[in-house]
């Protein structure tokens, strides 16, 4: 089990994704961080994980794939074993089926449908040390939050996997990494943290620091337009803005419309008072 402190310097010395932990590390993973082609999404970097390497194996792996819902679990066991035929998987609906099983397993992928920071001692952070007993555990997300991310690995995994921007192929390159001693951290963490880094050395964001589109987005927040209005008034689709607002709720660190709109206030407030 890793504590907080070993997953902070994990990521902090990960490149690309992948910590350098092991030197049995089966695969070369590269995030490259591309412009966004869409006009309409312009300030909105993406990473992309990347395979550049696919080494020859021939070492089975058993796998325990702990899901509660049928249908996403059926659709995981089925999607790895056509990917790969050195995946020997057992799938449970809950982490007590599998702790009570006689079968041994080398590796644990459990599928949490929320938050693993949700709240304190929730039932994720129970799951994850209570799996470790028997085996390493691969946190499969559908939340990709660095809370979320800094929580699985405070309570001892061995790896992150989010459901929205993870390819199958590279989900099956993370399972033989960490069965090889490594550890994976996702590219949206490592992001997260240059961004934190970014603004500790440039000092306070102010409202000027917003591209012409996201200030357009945020003048017509101010007066409670719906993304609707926003949309047909800038002559831009519905996604689009919720695109922009994403971007700009990131940038404040706000969690609603609302709190934007009272930061950029106190924004403005503050530029206000600098030049007078």
């Amino acid at each position: 089990m890793i504590s907080i402190q070993e997953g902070k310097r994990a990521i902090s010395s990960s490149v690309g994704g992948i910590s350098p932990t092991s030197e049995l590390s089966p695969v070369s993973v590269h995030t490259q961080i591309s412009e966004p082609s869409d006009a309409s999404s312009k300030g909105a970097r993406q990473s992309q994980p990347t395979i550049s390497k696919l080494p020859k194996r021939n070492v089975q792996i058993a796998i325990a794939v702990i899901d509660e819902h049928s249908f996403t679990r059926e659709c995981i066991t089925k999607s790895l074993r056509q990917r790969s035929s050195l995946l020997d998987i057992a799938a449970f609906a809950a982490c007590d089926d599998c702790l009570r099983s006689p079968r041994r397993h080398d590796l644990i992928l459990y599928h949490s449908h929320e938050s693993v920071a949700k709240r304190i001692n929730s039932q994720p952070v129970v799951n994850i040390k209570n799996l470790l007993e028997i085996a390493p555990v691969i946190v499969l997300c559908d939340v990709d939050s660095v809370e979320s991310i800094l929580a699985a690995f405070e309570s001892g995994a061995r790896g992150y996997i989010p459901t929205a921007s993870t390819a199958l192929e590279l989900a099956v390159e993370i399972i033989h990494l960490v069965k090889a001693g490594g550890t994976f951290v996702p590219p949206s963490i490592l992001c997260a943290r240059a961004i934190s880094c970014e603004g500790a050395t440039t000092g306070a964001i102010t409202a000027q620091q917003f591209t012409p589109r996201q200030s357009a987005v945020l003048e017509r927040l101010k007066f409670g337009n719906t993304n609707k209005i926003i949309a047909h008034e800038l002559n831009m689709s519905e996604s689009t803005v919720k695109v922009h607002i994403r971007n700009i709720m990131k940038r404040l660190r706000a969690t609603n419309r609302t709190e934007v709109v009272r930061r950029v206030h106190e924004l403005e407030l503050e530029e206000r008072r600098g030049t007078h």
